[in-house]
């Protein structure tokens, strides 16, 4: 499966950030990308919620970080290793990968344990007793495994060994075992005679010499005969490595990870801990791999592509640890670091979609209705419906293409856009000035400029003490130096802008405006990004 690629826009996104994304994705999908997302990563404001319903599309996933996870990793996959799985079985397994730790698992795949090295050197040196099979719950099926031997004759009672195990050696004339024991013997007939005669429920022979006359003795007394090509010494010596792994393995305290679990985390633990390997597992507790220290060194960054804007106080979290594969924007180039080539298109163009737009056509792809709906939608809310400065000639034409495929009249859509965008009925002081507001860094000020549009300027200046405290407090919570919220109105075609906050003397600089002042009109001023950030930032430079 390819890696998934994440599409979205700025943070508070507006309508042409969740458009863009939407659209964006699907004409990557119409290219051959397979998986590929767009999404959001802020909530969608009244207007975009209008927008969706309209053309019938669901709200876009939240993305909330995009910071590397357990999943990004190139874990190490690993055998499955059961509960009931023989020692022997776990060693070749080490073995064979060149490792000295293994997850084990219950059945439906969940960890139940973690066995090292260590611990089967443990068991093949200190658990040698008769009694071992038995403590352990063995199952007989095992031990036959282990021993590369052969059912010749019988059944045994039971799936798990309930007997102990003897040798030729320590059998004596009128002990009295068991069905559940075991004999273990070679080719001496007046042991497998004594053998018969104990009473044990199963007789294993060693080497691979004729059994005839044993194999209907043991068929007449119900006795489980077995058969093996090792030696006796062999025999012995991997008796041991017949125990389930659950008897040995470290199934409290154990450390590991999931695949959700953020890679700057397991650093932290990994680097306290006094292990090297940990299991990975997924949201079910499913073991997907093991994990060490040098997996954590070299990981898969999440690969992403960003729409509407190119600035890192914009984007969502974790963003320079991410993989940047594109930029499609229509605002200045800003401080978006990358650590490899990408695409990069930024058009002097009054929204994105806009671009997107074109790139359907340079494709050779017709947008749906409802992909052409939303990005004609993106189109009338970055531009106001034209109105706006940053409207170009080439977004009225797309704006029309659009419209024909959608099925929409421009003018009748986009006043009905408008006007459910700049109402302003219901809404709380926090959320009018978050709805819209992006950060930015200009030189040493860091800077909040919020914007929204309507014509709604009653309730505005009825509401505009508690705007300018919500702002203070703002500025206070998130270091901002200056705190703008732009109140745009098509129909006066200017600006109320109310500011808050210690750089003032950029206003100043920037529209003249009083130090003492809080609000000021600016006639003619309708775009955060054309009109109101190059002031701010030749503002900075005449400092």
């Amino acid at each position: 499966m390819k890696k998934p690629i994440f599409i979205f826009g700025h943070k508070n996104p507006d309508t042409d950030s969740i458009c863009s994304a939407i659209s964006y994705a699907h004409l990557k999908r119409e290219l051959g990308y397979s998986n590929v997302h767009g999404g959001r990563i802020g909530e969608i404001n009244s207007e975009t919620r209008f927008v969706l319903d309209y053309f019938n599309q669901p709200i876009p996933p939240l993305f909330t970080n995009i910071k590397p996870q357990g999943r990004d990793l190139d874990y190490q996959t690993c055998p499955v290793i059961y509960e009931d799985t023989p020692l022997k079985t776990v060693w070749n397994f080490m073995r064979k990968d060149e490792t000295a730790m293994l997850p084990v698992v219950r059945e439906d795949g969940t960890l139940s344990g973690i066995v090292s090295l260590s611990d089967i050197t443990y068991a093949y040196m200190e658990l040698s007793d008769e009694t071992i099979l038995r403590k352990y719950c063995t199952l007989f099926s095992n031990l036959v495994e282990v021993l590369n031997g052969e059912i010749v004759e019988g059944v045994y009672p039971r799936d798990c060994i309930f007997g102990n195990v003897y040798t030729d050696s320590t059998l004596e004339e009128g002990l009295a075992l068991s069905s559940g024991d075991i004999v273990i013997t070679g080719h001496n007939k007046k042991l497998h005679q004594l053998a018969l005669e104990s009473g044990a429920g199963c007789i294993i022979v060693t080497g691979m010499e004729p059994l005839e006359k044993l194999e209907k003795q043991a068929k007449k007394q119900e006795v489980v005969l077995v058969q093996t090509p090792h030696t006796f010494y062999r025999t012995i010596k991997l008796m041991n490595q017949s125990i389930p792994v659950s008897a040995i393995m470290k199934a409290k305290d154990l450390v590991y990870f999931e695949e959700g679990d953020y890679i700057d985390e397991i650093k932290e633990i990994v680097q306290e801990s006094k292990y090297r390997n940990f299991p990975l597992l997924n949201r079910n507790g499913q073991v997907l791999g093991m994990i060490s220290r040098r997996h954590l060194i070299g990981f898969n960054r999440k690969q992403v592509i960003l729409v509407d804007h190119n600035e890192k106080g914009q984007s969502i979290s974790g963003i320079e640890q991410a993989q940047i594969l594109e930029v499609i924007d229509h605002h200045r180039v800003a401080d978006i670091h990358t650590m490899s080539p990408l695409y990069f298109r930024a058009e002097p163009v009054g929204c994105t979609s806009t671009i997107i737009a074109k790139m359907y056509k340079e494709n050779n792809i017709t947008p749906t209705r409802e992909m052409a709906g939303l990005m004609l939608s993106a189109i009338l809310s970055d531009t106001l419906a034209f109105h706006s400065p940053t409207c170009t000639e080439e977004d009225k034409k797309i704006a029309y293409e659009l419209a024909e495929i959608a099925d929409v009249d421009v003018e009748e859509y986009g006043l009905q856009l408008i006007t459910v965008g700049s109402s302003l009925e219901g809404k709380a002081p926090e959320e009018i000035i978050q709805s819209d507001l992006k950060e930015f860094v200009f030189g040493p000020y860091k800077v909040a400029v919020s914007q929204i549009n309507t014509t709604d300027f009653k309730t505005v200046y009825r509401i505009k003490e508690s705007l300018l405290r919500v702002m203070e407090n703002m500025g206070e919570e998130r270091g901002y130096h200056l705190v703008l919220l732009m109140i745009s109105d098509i129909t006066l075609s200017g600006t109320e802008l109310l500011v808050v906050g210690e750089g003032r003397e950029l206003l100043d600089r920037a529209f003249g405006m009083g130090h003492e002042e809080d609000s000021l009109f600016l006639p003619g001023v309708l775009s955060r990004k054309k009109q109101v950030i190059p002031k701010l930032m030749g503002a900075v430079d005449e400092s």
